[in-house]
């Protein structure tokens, strides 16, 4: 799978990285392989051309000055194994940006997951997948609830990751203006 994000920039990717040492000390679940580079995501998909979606991702930040979201609050996607995420506030700047992308990049995408959909996207920066049970929600919860999370996260980059089956790999990031 590939996937066009933002990897979040310092401070806050060092405090993300922080948080999965923490939750594999204190809780024993792991860094997730699918955030083995913080960032939030736009669009996901098996395939993308290359070539143009090089050119969607240069175009758009050239005309994109960068700016700031807000992370508010811990955030649950409910199954067997849960997702623990941080959720990212939308803000105009981040629901232009989404909107204007999404188009242009089903324009060269191949089976692109509809969960990042305009209609369908919860922007979020995730914490814990795939090894975290319901029976330890409650204490990552409440160990979460006691961190600082309320974060001013600045945008500034549109990257592609390709998840080869293992740790993510940056194919491709451009700098936004």
């Amino acid at each position: 799978m590939h996937g066009i994000v933002t990897v979040l920039a310092e401070p806050h990717h060092g405090w993300v990285e922080s948080l999965w040492q923490a939750l594999q000390q204190r809780f024993g679940v792991g860094r997730p392989e699918a955030t083995s580079v913080p960032h939030f995501s736009y669009h996901v998909a098996s395939e993308y051309d290359m070539a143009r979606l090089k050119a969607v991702l240069v175009e758009t930040a050239v005309t994109t000055p960068s700016f700031t979201v807000r992370t508010t609050g811990i955030g649950i996607f409910p199954g067997e194994l849960p997702v623990l995420y941080l959720p990212v506030a939308r803000s105009p700047q981040l629901q232009a940006l989404h909107t204007a992308l999404w188009p242009r990049l089903q324009a060269v995408a191949q089976g692109s997951l509809d969960y990042y959909a305009p209609q369908n996207w919860f922007p979020h920066i995730t914490l814990g997948h795939n090894d975290i049970t319901p029976d330890q929600l409650g204490p990552i919860v409440t160990w979460l609830n006691g961190q600082s999370l309320a974060w001013d996260v600045q945008v500034t980059n549109l990257t592609l990751l390709h998840d080869p089956g293992g740790r993510h790999v940056a194919l491709h990031r451009t700098e936004l203006t």
